[in-house]
């Protein structure tokens, strides 16, 4: 399962949630939030909470190519198919995945304000009672 946070505190109540149920999960930036927070911010966020993100660059091609080059190892791009085709052969030059994304993401997303370990847990044990774990 996928999880869109916002902040450290999201990101550490999303994980201490998913290891309390014994799941794994991913944690993701907010759609295009590359744009508005920052790469770097990003990057630092999951670096504090020990998961890295993927980080959404939205469709701006020069925002893919910066988190690239500031380290990014994980991002996705909502732009062109050609565009995406050749960050994505970027990326992988630098040992790094982009994710082409043509919709909206298949993650559970927070809201700001929302407490991510109670949301995370019941999204989970949800799954888990329609024999959906992921």
């Amino acid at each position: 399962m996928a999880v869109v946070v916002h902040d450290l505190e999201q990101a550490r109540g999303a994980l201490a949630a998913a290891a309390e149920l014994g799941c794994a999960i991913q944690l993701r930036s907010a759609p295009g939030a590359a744009a508005y927070a920052g790469v770097g911010y990003l990057m630092a966020l999951g670096e504090a909470a020990g998961h890295e993100l993927l980080i959404d660059c939205g469709d701006h091609p020069g925002i893919a190519m910066a988190a690239l080059r500031a380290g990014c190892r994980r991002l996705s791009f909502s732009g062109a198919a050609d565009t995406a085709q050749r960050l994505r052969e970027m990326a992988e030059q630098l040992g790094a995945v982009l994710v082409h994304e043509t919709g909206p993401p298949d993650a559970l997303e927070l809201a700001p304000q929302d407490d991510a370990a109670a949301m995370v847990r019941a999204q989970l044990q949800r799954e888990a009672g329609h024999g959906n774990k992921r």
